[in-house]
């Protein structure tokens, strides 16, 4: 059997290594991520545990051919998570597809876009990406559809019909049932509300859903120390060695304002993130 003793803390805050048979922190599964003074702001993301987390599970998923889903406020790293995953995809073995819906996104512009880039034949009826390939299909936003007269939302219900029968009708030629291999979806979206809708339950159950949790304090102080600690590096000692507290003051100041600046009908802007 195992030869291992349970960690002390949190189980969640471990993986456990087959090889060595021991628990390891998330955070010792990747290397000390480090930031330039010159890098551009827009290029960094700092790697956390909850970061890790997601991708680990989005990796064994992604290699079962199971379509994934995850939820959360905004903020909490969904889209760059996955953005970030597809990156380090082989395109000799995968496909991206990006798409960000919104209100006015349709069920016609869906079939368009997925026609246009799942266009290879593999026999009569039947289509996909390229042979030896697969499509990783990623939407953004996924509940942001209008809801129509009845409650459905035409784009979701086009891609449930997918789901459900592996395939859709084709518009050119008319009429024709298509079936269409090869693609994993993965879908971020937040919880209804702002503009975001309800989403069916008979679409949900075709994914492994995973939520992202509010980050907390030692997942925002690693991002902000790592950073500033980055673009000050040149600074001289003194002024370095404030970097901690300033941004220990600066999540204080932060989790205080979301406590007490509570979104109302009349001042809805007070969101933070």
């Amino acid at each position: 059997g195992l030869q291992c003793e349970l960690p002390s803390s949190l189980l969640y805050d471990y993986v456990f290594n087959l090889e060595t048979q021991q628990w390891i922190a998330w955070m010792q599964t990747c290397e000390k991520y480090a930031v330039s003074a010159n890098k551009l702001f827009s290029d960094i993301i700092v790697p956390t545990q909850d970061s890790i987390r997601y991708t680990y599970l989005l990796d064994i998923l992604m290699k079962q051919d199971i379509h994934t889903l995850f939820t959360g406020d905004t903020g909490t790293g969904k889209t760059v998570n996955v953005q970030q995953y597809i990156n380090t995809l082989s395109s000799k073995q995968y496909q991206p597809l990006i798409m960000i819906f919104s209100a006015a996104t349709t069920a016609k512009q869906i079939q368009n876009t997925l026609d246009d880039r799942l266009d290879t034949k593999r026999r009569q009826h039947v289509y996909g990406p390229p042979l030896g390939t697969r499509c990783v299909y990623f939407v953004d936003d996924l509940n942001m559809p209008q809801r129509e007269i009845f409650g459905a939302q035409p784009p979701i219900e086009f891609l449930r019909q997918w789901l459900d029968h592996k395939g859709w009708w084709k518009r050119i030629p008319f009429h024709t049932f298509c079936n269409v291999l090869d693609i994993v979806m993965i879908g971020a979206m937040g919880p209804p509300g702002g503009g975001r809708n309800p989403v069916s339950n008979r679409f949900l159950r075709h994914f492994n859903q995973i939520a992202h949790t509010e980050l907390e304090f030692d997942s925002l102080f690693m991002i902000f120390n790592t950073i500033l600690s980055g673009k000050m590096s040149e600074y001289n000692a003194d002024i370095q060695s404030m970097i901690e507290n300033m941004v220990k003051a600066s999540i204080d100041v932060y989790f205080k304002v979301c406590e007490s600046l509570l979104p109302t009908p009349s001042k809805s802007h007070y969101t933070f993130n």
